[in-house]
């Protein structure tokens, strides 16, 4: 199933988008639909990088802290 969303943009912006949809050889509606979903799995990327350091902070454990701890977890499972 498909929504109609409209949406208000730029005239600089809608030129680029309709510059970009005649070289892909997509229409502007897939050009946007791309994008809003690369938008959406970088936001959702963000959160999960925002969970990781907010409870990795928790524990005490900081980026210098990473390394020694992938190894100590490769040699538990080997």
């Amino acid at each position: 199933m498909s929504r109609l969303l409209s949406v208000s943009i730029p005239d600089a912006l809608s030129a680029e988008a309709d510059a970009l949809a005649r070289a892909s050889g997509k229409t502007k509606s897939e050009i946007v639909r791309d994008a809003l979903r690369r938008h959406i799995r970088h936001e959702r990327f963000a959160e999960f990088q925002r969970y990781g350091r907010e409870h990795a902070e928790a524990r005490g454990v900081g980026p210098e802290d990473v390394e020694g701890l992938i190894d100590e977890l490769r040699t538990t499972r080997a």
